[in-house]
């Protein structure tokens, strides 16, 4: 009788010690991580940062080698509501921060608030230059350049006036040495133009055209190249418009 004790006694320890290793090592799936005391309930895909190593749903960071040397950058949310979901987003570099967006509405807004960081690149071993598009709707992205104490050199969201932002529907960077090129349009949708049919607008119209953005003495110069006009852009996209 002693020994059937001692043997349930040694299995219920035994239980007992497995759950304890089971719940100290056990990579627990994002549904129970817990940040700031608080159960996150972001939903996957909130944050996407290319090449970026996921410390969970909330926190990734990532390795840029500029001159020479390692660049820790870390993105993630902060400051979280006891419903789960993050007031703030952060982004730092070597700790120092440069960007930061409060009043997030994540549990109402979606997709709209979620963060998309891509397309790094180091120009002249001093800056890093990459871009952030808020949301997938289109037409939300902006081009940053920060330096190595995270003060932002560059920050394009507006390429031109009247509604000239970054063509973010398609490859729309491209770095080469200490220049960048955008791809800009005006066009909100395939026939949009300023909540009007694009077969409204004037045939000299530019509707869409290419920013290339020149680095000189610490400072990036601007210059519209390539323009499309209205015109063009109707027959390039094969638009059939009615006559009057």
């Amino acid at each position: 009788m002693k020994k059937l004790k001692i043997v349930g006694v040694v299995l219920v320890l035994g239980i007992l010690i497995g759950l304890l290793i089971f719940a100290i090592f056990h990579p627990y799936s994002d549904s129970h991580l817990r940040i700031e005391g608080v159960r996150v309930r972001l939903p996957e895909n909130t944050l996407i940062v290319d090449g970026c190593n996921f410390v969970n749903l909330a926190k990734c960071e990532k390795i840029i080698k500029v001159g020479g040397k390692d660049q820790r950058l870390v993105f993630e949310y902060k400051n979280f509501k006891k419903n789960g979901y993050p007031l703030t987003a952060v982004a730092t570099i070597n700790g120092k921060e440069f960007y930061r967006e409060d009043g997030l509405n994540i549990e109402v807004n979606s997709y709209l608030d979620y963060k998309t960081f891509l397309n790094f690149y180091v120009m002249n071993e001093e800056y890093i230059l990459f871009t952030l598009t808020k949301g997938s709707i289109g037409r939300t992205t902006t081009l940053y350049a920060i330096d190595l104490e995270g003060n932002v050199i560059l920050e394009e969201h507006d390429l031109d006036t009247d509604d000239m932002l970054i063509k973010d529907t398609v490859d729309f960077v491209t770095y080469k040495d200490n220049t960048v090129t955008l791809y800009g349009s005006r066009m909100s949708g395939s026939i949009t133009y300023n909540n009007d049919t694009i077969c409204n607008v004037k045939d000299k119209e530019i509707v869409e055209a290419y920013y290339t953005y020149t680095l000189k003495d610490g400072k990036f110069s601007k210059k519209q190249t390539k323009t499309t006009t209205a015109k063009q852009y109707i027959k390039d996209n094969k638009i059939t418009c009615e006559e009057d």
